[in-house]
């Protein structure tokens, strides 16, 4: 495989035989996973590839695994700034008409780049997504990442409608985007540091055009506790309070794009059809009386307002009920059974 840099402000067309892809490695004190990662990508069935590693100050053996690849790769070695910020790099490095970014503890499967390439031959594709296949404790399980069924098509109005986290996609590995879309939101504001990129993007992708899914796994998702999801497993008051606070930081974000491309939002309207955020505010004010609270009938009035049946929403209303009625420890059980905090 022959691995092509382009010179500064080359393009290559969406429509070309063969685009160049740029494949755009994150990394902070992964080296344990690095090597598996990389070798992942250049052993590709894709000649026209180019593969950034952007390590973001860390402080374990991860050179040593990059000067490995030395040749077959770009690296870039930044003080530690968080993963917006070494995305934000990696993309200013990168050329490819079609860019993917990948999590340095996870790596692709074979024939992943050429799957994506593909899926963006498609008119007006911004992102194609692929079901990750989850590695836990060093085994291949049969569960999938996303569990639920991910969201594809036109999703414009879905977004404007209900805000950030409308709907199901795949974490970010197991992504590949337009580099028509990223010129319009890359830079991500370094103030958002503490928010996954991931979620930055899929909010807006929607604003820019479809996503498709491939039909074959693309990427290894790894589950370990020193994951970045794996610091919201438990629904203890930190974790909430982090998710409300990149839920508030997304919407704004939201909505300052579809701005810009003349689209007028409600926040506010995006927080009172999320059951999800309005439980976690709930929870929150249980464990802590000084945080504010949404009253009974906005809490069960966001029941009815998910897709699906009216039994389906009548469901959750009574679910919601139980969290507001049950003890403390019993609401947050509950919580815990139908929010997974990770995938907000």
């Amino acid at each position: 495989m022959a691995l092509l840099a382009l010179r500064s402000g080359e393009t290559v067309s969406g429509h070309d035989a063969q685009p160049l892809v740029s494949v755009v490695i994150t990394n902070y004190n992964y080296g344990r996973y690095l090597s598996q990662c990389i070798h992942s990508v250049v052993a590709q069935n894709y000649a026209r590839l180019e593969v950034i590693v952007v390590d973001d100050g860390s402080t374990d053996d991860s050179r040593t695994a990059i000067a490995s690849y030395s040749s077959r790769i770009c690296a870039s070695f930044q003080s530690n700034g968080g993963v917006i910020s070494a995305t934000n790099h990696g993309f200013r490095l990168s050329h490819g008409s079609v860019v993917i970014f990948l999590d340095a503890d996870d790596y692709l499967l074979p024939g992943a780049v050429h799957s994506h390439v593909e899926a963006h031959r498609e008119s007006g594709v911004v992102r194609s997504q692929a079901y990750l296949t989850v590695l836990n404790d060093s085994r291949l399980s049969a569960g999938t990442m996303p569990q639920k069924r991910a969201a594809e098509g036109d999703l414009r109005e879905l977004i404007l409608a209900r805000g950030p986290g409308a709907y199901v996609c795949s974490p970010t590995s197991g992504n590949a985007w337009a580099r028509s879309f990223l010129e319009q939101v890359l830079p991500l504001p370094e103030e958002l540091k503490g928010v996954p990129q991931d979620a930055l993007l899929m909010d807006t992708a929607p604003l820019f055009g479809k996503t498709v899914t491939l039909k074959a796994r693309a990427a290894v998702y790894r589950m370990h506790q020193d994951s970045a999801s794996a610091a919201f497993v438990g629904m203890t008051l930190e974790n909430m309070q982090k998710i409300l606070v990149h839920y508030e930081k997304r919407s704004i974000r939201l909505a300052e794009v579809a701005a810009t491309l003349g689209h007028r939002t409600s926040p506010p309207v995006w927080k009172a059809s999320n059951w999800r955020i309005l439980t976690l505010e709930y929870l929150s004010r249980r464990l802590s009386p000084g945080f504010p609270a949404p009253q009974s009938p906005q809490h069960f009035g966001s029941a009815f307002k998910i897709r699906g049946t009216f039994w389906k929403r009548l469901l959750l209303a009574s679910v919601i009920l139980g969290i507001r009625v049950a003890p403390t420890k019993v609401a947050l059980r509950i919580a815990s059974r139908i929010i997974e905090l990770r995938s907000m």
